[in-house]
């Protein structure tokens, strides 16, 4: 799945981090057994702690109520991520194993933007006129 406009939050910060979670998710399936997936993974994993902690930033500058609720989400994301890493490492580096990843990414991604980001965005924008 490519990132699309109906994805966008306002935020220009926040879209940016999205579309290149996006795009990394995607380049895990065009290298399917490529000896860079492992880097590829790695990537992915420091970028998501990035962004989740700059969207935390933005949630504790604003006073978001839903804040400590969003957090929890992102710390579920991570630990399935973690896991799904984990299945990858013990399997061999197996090419489902990069497709579960790249399921979890996408999916878990898409339905997070399109209910939380978005009423976060909604607001952020209201709170701070931005």
């Amino acid at each position: 799945m490519l990132w699309n406009n109906s994805l966008e939050t306002g935020i220009p910060k926040i879209d940016e981090q999205h579309k290149e979670l996006f795009r990394q998710a995607d380049i895990l399936l065009d290298r399917g057994k490529d000896d860079r997936i492992p880097q590829t993974i790695d990537f992915l994993a420091k970028y998501v702690a990035k962004h989740f902690s700059d969207e935390q930033v933005m949630h504790a500058s604003s006073q978001y109520p839903k804040a400590l609720a969003h957090k929890q989400l992102h710390v579920d994301f991570v630990k399935r991520f973690k896991d799904l890493k984990q299945r990858y490492e013990a399997a061999g580096h197996s090419l489902q194993s990069v497709m579960d990843i790249n399921r979890l990414v996408m999916g878990w991604l898409k339905e997070h933007i399109m209910v939380h980001d978005k009423e976060f965005a909604n607001y952020y924008k209201m709170k701070t006129g931005k």
